[in-house]
C-alpha cells in the first residue's frame, strides 16, 4: 500500500498549469534523474479525526540508524518496520519505518522524525516534517480509505536535485491530476503514463501521473494536487505533503 498525505487533505490555490494532463510529455534527460520517488496512494478528500494516514520512509537498521518520532503532540502514533525481502542469507539490507498516524480530534498537528541512532546526540542524518490536518468526524463519510504517502531514495534531497510524485489516475473517466497550490516547487516535467499492454486497442485502461520537480534553494515546499473533473467545482480526491530540500 503505498500512498498518504502528509499527505492530506484541504487544498490550496491553484496555479493555473494542467500537470496532469493525459497527453505525455518527454520523459526527463538522463541528467535530470530523480534521487526521490514519492508514491501517493489511495487518495481521499478528508481525514477525519480517529481515521488514519501513513507514512512510509526508508531505513536500514542494520546500520544502526533508524526513524524516530520527535514530535508527537496530540497524535496516536503506530511505528512497524517492514524489511524489502531478499535471497536467504543476505545480511545488511534495508527496507521501511511505517509510521500510521491518528488524532482524537479535529485540528491541525505536525509530525516530525529524525533518522539517527538512538543513543547518539548528534544531529540526525535527515528530518521529516509534516503539517496533518483532521477533520471533525461527524461532518465527513465514514469510508474514506487510508491514505498513505512512501518515500523511496532520499528523505531529504538536496537543492536542484529532482524529486518524482507518482499516482494513481485514469483520465478516461474525465478526471485529472493536476497541481493546485502555489508550489514554488520547479516543475521539470509532468505526463501520464497508461498501464495498457504496448500495442493493445484496450480502451478505458487508467495509469500513473507523474510530476518531476526540484527547488533551486534549501527549504521546505509544499506539494499539492486534486483529482477532479475540469466541469465540475468539488474534486473527488486531494493530497498534499512537504519536501524538504537541504
Amino acid at each position: 500500500m503505498l500512498v498518504v498525505v502528509a499527505a492530506c487533505v484541504l487544498a490550496a490555490g491553484c496555479i493555473g498549469t494542467d500537470s496532469g494532463s493525459a497527453t505525455p510529455t518527454p520523459t526527463p534527460t538522463p541528467s535530470s534523474e530523480q534521487v526521490t520517488t514519492v508514491m501517493v496512494d489511495k487518495f481521499g478528500t478528508v481525514i477525519p479525526a480517529n481515521d488514519k494516514i501513513q507514512f512510509i520512509l526508508p531505513s536500514n537498521p542494520t546500520t544502526g540508524y533508524g526513524w524516530i518520532a520527535a514530535d508527537v503532540s496530540g497524535l496516536v502514533i503506530n511505528q512497524t518496520y517492514e524489511a524489502t525481502p531478499v535471497e536467504e542469507g543476505i545480511a545488511g539490507s534495508g527496507g521501511n519505518d511505517i509510521f500510521t498516524i491518528t488524532a482524537d480530534k479535529a485540528g491541525t498537528y505536525q509530525f516530525v522524525a529524525e533518522y539517527k541512532r538512538s543513543w547518539e546526540n548528534e544531529t540526525p542524518l535527515e528530518t521529516f516534517t509534516q503539517d496533518l490536518i483532521f477533520v471533525d468526524p461527524t461532518t465527513t463519510p465514514s469510508d474514506v480509505p487510508l491514505l498513505s504517502v512512501a518515500f523511496t531514495g532520499k528523505v531529504n534531497p538536496a537543492a536542484s536535485e529532482v524529486v518524482k510524485v507518482v499516482t494513481e489516475g485514469n483520465p478516461t473517466t474525465g478526471y485529472e491530476w493536476t497541481i493546485t497550490n502555489d508550489t514554488q516547487l520547479k516543475v521539470l516535467n509532468s505526463t501520464f503514463v497508461s498501464s495498457a499492454i504496448p500495442g493493445s486497442t484496450m480502451v478505458g485502461v487508467g495509469g500513473f501521473y507523474e510530476w518531476y520537480v526540484t527547488a533551486e534553494k534549501a527549504g521546505t515546499y509544499e506539494f499539492a494536487a486534486e483529482y477532479k473533473r475540469s466541469w465540475e467545482d468539488e474534486p473527488i480526491g486531494k493530497f498534499f505533503f512537504d519536501i524538504t530540500f537541504v
